[in-house]
């Protein structure tokens, strides 16, 4: 079973029959579908070739996710959160009572450790679902890589029972990644109730560094092989051939690993069950 983690919602999403068919040809049986992003990552006028398009507001997005979510259970509801809105408090709550699998969080224009998005993880940890961050330099329409630099995130390793991931690796600084889930891993020996932290290898990473990370992954020494997450950042016109290009690159990676057949088993669907359920 492979999951993929990483699916943003595309302005003009196509048919959901179409979605499903793709993800077959893809040998992806299920996906998480990120929700529509919020209104602050888009400019005041939206031109064609921005990367983030028109805004819409939380429940006009979080409705759409929902109602892809309905049609099959291979699609898993994530919520897209900005934890600077001022009703983010009230966003989580109606995420929640509406059933949404977790959040996603992209730090556009706040630290991750600053007073109120702490305020926003606390909130959502204490309901149980998991968060996806965007993690490493981040292309877009501002000077915002300066708030996703994996350190940033140490803060939230206070956060009982929050379960946390960060994406790609967090390219450029895949390293400072691995120590900063190292410290996690040392943090939750002392205190089981701290949070835990997972990786999605989401490229992120070029080619030409994906055989290094895996390696540094998978034989730092750390325990680490149940915290590991397969995804693809592609949306939900979903591309085979993308896909495939990324299981391919990340099959030659896996084996230049030594990765068993047992770890690949995880890192391609159990550890993100595990991310989604707590268990």
């Amino acid at each position: 079973m492979i999951i993929d983690c990483h699916v943003h919602t595309s302005p003009l999403p196509q048919s959901k029959e179409k979605l499903l068919g793709q993800m077959d040809a893809s040998g992806i049986e299920k996906i998480v579908l990120l929700s529509y992003h919020p209104a602050s990552f888009c400019k005041e006028e939206c031109v064609d070739g921005d990367i983030f398009g028109k805004p819409m507001s939380p429940a006009v997005a979080l409705a759409q996710v929902m109602e892809w979510a309905a049609f099959s259970d291979r699609i898993i509801p994530f919520f897209w959160i900005d934890p600077l809105e001022e009703d983010a408090f009230d966003q989580v709550d109606m995420a929640v009572a509406a059933e949404v699998a977790g959040f996603k969080v992209i730090c556009n224009r706040h630290f991750p450790g600053d007073d109120k998005p702490m305020q926003v993880w606390e909130r959502i940890a204490r309901s149980g679902k998991p968060i996806l961050f965007h993690s490493g330099i981040l292309y877009g329409n501002g000077p915002w890589s300066q708030y996703n630099r994996p350190v940033g995130f140490e803060p939230l390793l206070d956060i009982p029972k929050l379960r946390f991931a960060l994406a790609h690796v967090s390219w450029p600084w895949c390293d400072e990644n691995l120590a900063v889930y190292g410290f996690s891993q040392s943090r939750k020996k002392k205190n089981t109730t701290s949070a835990e932290m997972f990786i999605d290898t989401t490229p992120g990473t070029p080619r030409i560094y994906r055989r290094e990370v895996f390696n540094k992954i998978y034989n730092i020494g750390y325990d680490i092989e149940n915290n590991v997450i397969f995804g693809t950042d592609c949306n939900s016109n979903y591309s085979p051939e993308k896909v495939k290009r990324i299981l391919d690159i990340d099959m030659d990676a896996l084996d230049h690993a030594g990765v068993s057949p047992a770890q690949r088993e995880k890192y391609y669907g159990k550890n993100f069950l595990r991310f989604l359920n707590g268990s």
